[in-house]
C-alpha cells in the first residue's frame, strides 16, 4: 500500500513541476507577444491614419461614419443623422435616422441620397429619401416650418463594412 501511494505521489509531483513549467512557458510567451503588440500599436494607428488621410483627400465630401452618435450637417434641409449597427455578429445591418427641417415657405419634397464608402473610399451602399423602391418619387412633402425624421436600413453591396458616408441632396 505504501509502495502505490508512493508511487502515486510521484506521479502527481512530476505532473504538477510539468505544470508549472508549461505554464511558466506560456507566461513569458504572454508577455513577449505583449511587448510586440505594445510596438506594433503605434505603426497600426499611423497606417490607420495614413489610409483615413488619403481617403479622404481623394474624396474630400466623406464624413467618417460614427454610430449611436448624433453627426450635425445642416445641409439645407438636412439636419443631422445617426447611425446604429442592429442584429447579431453574422446578421448584422445598418441603420439611420436623418432629421429634416422645413425653413422655406414652400413644400419641400425631400430627395436625398445617403451614400456608403468602405475604408479606402470605394461606394459600398446607397439610400434613397423620397423614392419607392423602383426609383419612382414618393409623395412625401415637408411643409413649411415642418421638422420630421426619416429612417431606413442600408443596403450593402458585399462584405464590406461602411466606414464614411455621404449626403447628397438633389436640387
Amino acid at each position: 500500500m505504501l509502495v502505490v501511494e508512493t508511487t502515486a505521489l510521484l506521479v502527481l509531483f512530476i505532473q504538477l513541476t510539468l505544470s508549472e513549467q508549461e505554464n511558466l512557458d506560456l507566461t513569458v510567451l504572454e508577455k513577449k507577444q505583449a511587448l510586440e503588440l505594445q510596438a506594433l500599436k503605434p505603426e497600426v494607428e499611423k497606417l490607420r491614419a495614413d489610409i483615413a488621410a488619403l481617403t479622404t483627400s481623394r474624396l474630400p465630401n466623406l464624413t467618417k461614419l460614427e454610430f449611436d452618435k448624433v453627426i450635425p450637417l445642416d445641409l439645407g434641409y438636412v439636419k443631422n443623422i445617426v447611425f446604429t449597427v442592429a442584429g447579431k455578429n453574422s446578421d448584422k445591418h445598418y441603420e439611420y435616422k436623418i432629421v429634416m427641417h422645413n425653413t422655406d415657405l414652400t413644400l419641400i419634397h425631400p430627395e436625398v441620397d445617403v451614400l456608403f464608402f468602405d475604408r479606402v473610399g470605394v461606394q459600398v451602399g446607397v439610400s434613397k429619401i423620397g423614392f419607392h423602391q423602383d426609383g419612382t418619387p414618393n409623395l412625401d412633402m415637408l411643409e413649411r416650418g415642418e421638422v420630421r425624421s426619416f429612417s431606413s436600413m442600408v443596403d450593402l453591396t458585399g462584405d464590406a463594412d461602411p466606414e464614411y458616408f455621404r449626403v447628397k441632396i438633389h436640387k
